[in-house]
Formats: structure tokens, C-alpha cells, sequence
């Protein structure tokens, strides 16, 4: 009897184990989705807009952060200097999005940071978001956008992201086709 329950049982754990695997696949602490993400728009200090639909045929980096989050303060110079690396190319692009704070103390904040890229506003995007922790990292695919203007979130992580693991998620994402 022992061993006819042992087999049962190796079948059954045969069984449940692919519907495991795909629920929550985890790469390098980086959640691995194909969600979509709704169109949305966020504003920058100066008021001027950038819509989801702004980066169609793009992947997209983008960082939630705030001034007062330790890790997100010291990611900064990492990040600042990846956005460097990234102008004037066309397929990445990374973008700055706080959260929970005035534009005047952020610009305050920014003005004494290494921190040359664009910041914008996205406070709205928490709750729809589900943003729980900061800093935090999506890899959105707009290569091709959907006809309602959405894209895709392929990956999520939660804390200190080194640029290195951004890379190589971007990387892996570029080499499948839109």
C-alpha cells in the first residue's frame, strides 16, 4: 500500500506542479507579468503631460520614488547615469515618476541631486497600481500598443533595483518579438 500511495502522490505533484510554476514566476526578485496596463497620464513640475500613448514603440523603465525613501535617494546616481546612457536612442526609454510629494520640494530636493532626467507626477497611479513599497520598478512593453491606447507590464520589482538587473530584464524583453 505504501508504495501505490508514494506513485498517487508523485502524480499528483506532477500534476500541480506547471499550474505552480505559471502563477508567479520571479526572475532576479523581478515579478514576471503580461498584464495590461491602462492608458494614463502624469504631469511634470512644469505641467507639461505624458500620456502611456507617448510611448508607443518603446520599452519603458519606470521608477517609482520618493525623496524621503533611503534606497530610492540611493539609486539615484545609478539611475541618472542610465538615463544618460539611454538618450538619443529610440527602443528604452526610462522614466522618473514620483509619488506622494509637491513639485516644489521635489524640485527643491532634485536641485541638490545628480539627477538630470524629467520627473513627473503620479500620485493617481498608486492605488491602480497596487504601488505597496518604494521604490519600485515596472518594465512596461508599448512596442505595440493595443487600439486603447494600453501597453504591457512585464515586470515588477519592489526595492533597491540595481541598474544591471534592469538591463538585463530590458534585454531579455528586446530580444522577443513585440
Amino acid at each position: 500500500m505504501p508504495p501505490l500511495r508514494a506513485a498517487l502522490g508523485l502524480v499528483l505533484l506532477a500534476t500541480l506542479a506547471p499550474a505552480a510554476a505559471d502563477s508567479a514566476k520571479v526572475v532576479d526578485d523581478w515579478e514576471v507579468l503580461r498584464v495590461p496596463m491602462k492608458p494614463f497620464v502624469v504631469k511634470d513640475a512644469a505641467g507639461r503631460a505624458l500620456r502611456l500613448a507617448d510611448l508607443a514603440g518603446k520599452v519603458a523603465v519606470i521608477d517609482f520614488w520618493a525623496s524621503w525613501c533611503k534606497p530610492c535617494v540611493r539609486e539615484l546616481p545609478e539611475l541618472a547615469e542610465y538615463h544618460r546612457r539611454l538618450e538619443g536612442q529610440e527602443r528604452v526609454v526610462l522614466l522618473s515618476f514620483n509619488v506622494g510629494e509637491k513639485p516644489r520640494d521635489v524640485e527643491r530636493f532634485l536641485k541638490a541631486s545628480p539627477v538630470g532626467f524629467p520627473v513627473y507626477f503620479a500620485d493617481a497611479l498608486v492605488e491602480p497600481l497596487e504601488l505597496e513599497a518604494f521604490p519600485t520598478k515596472l518594465i512596461v512593453d508599448a512596442r505595440r500598443p493595443n487600439g486603447d491606447g494600453s501597453a504591457l507590464l512585464r515586470f515588477r520589482r519592489e526595492g533597491f533595483t540595481p541598474v544591471a538587473s534592469i538591463e538585463a530584464r530590458v534585454a531579455e524583453l528586446l530580444q522577443e518579438q513585440p
